[in-house]
């Protein structure tokens, strides 16, 4: 399984085009589609992504888990929103205009590991949101125990 960690910002240049970061990229050389599956996330102005491995394990849960109405629809919509972004040469992917738009990405890309995903965040909307993940959990006392996410997040 793929796992993603760190943050790291890498620009974006005129063509659209992003390098990925050289541990995200090895987290996936093994995979079958030699790329990222990039599609807007719908809880913040970020991009959410993984490998395709992830997306086939998801689609392969939907014949055999119960899931609500109300997760199916979702679930189908992310694979109707889901972009396959190939890899060029040098490690890039050419990200399109309705996610660059959706993150409001201008220049530069936070690429943001969270375990077997990640996310591409514009920079300055990503602090401001760490911050107040940060303040609120200061605030709530909240001091998470490394432990499996509980599944469905």
């Amino acid at each position: 399984m793929a796992l993603f960690l760190s943050t790291i910002i890498n620009g974006m240049d005129s063509k659209c085009r992003v390098s990925v970061p050289s541990t995200f990229r090895n987290s996936l050389k093994n995979q079958s589609f030699k790329g990222i599956i990039a599609f807007p996330s719908y809880n913040d102005k970020s991009i959410d992504a993984c490998g395709i491995q992830r997306m086939e394990s998801i689609s392969n849960s939907l014949d055999s888990e119960n899931y609500s109405r109300e997760e199916f629809d979702l679930i189908s919509m992310y694979f109707g929103e889901a972009e396959k972004l190939p890899f060029d040469n040098d490690g890039r992917v050419i990200l399109p205009k309705k996610l660059i738009n959706h993150a409001e990405i201008d220049k530069n890309v936070m690429f943001v590991g969270l375990g077997p995903t990640f996310q591409l965040w514009n920079p300055e909307s990503y602090e401001k949101k760490k911050n107040n993940m940060i303040k609120n959990a200061q605030e709530k006392k909240i001091n998470p125990r490394l432990r499996p996410i509980p599944k469905g997040m």
